[in-house]
């Protein structure tokens, strides 16, 4: 049976993305020295936190 790394009450997620903002993301991440995950995970956690709506368009 495998376990989840994280720890009991987490959850793993995938997501596809264009490349290009995939490749924005690895280049902020490696800038801090995090991984592009660890990254991810503070940035929606950061955005969560602030309560503000995240206004959906199509450009």
């Amino acid at each position: 049976m495998a376990t989840n790394p994280a720890g009991k009450g987490t959850k793993t997620i995938g997501i596809n993305m264009k490349a290009d903002i995939a490749q924005e993301l690895e280049r902020r991440a490696a800038s801090m020295q995090l991984s592009t995950g660890a990254y991810c995970k503070i940035i929606l956690g950061q955005w969560l936190e602030s309560g503000k709506k995240l206004q959906l368009k199509e450009n």
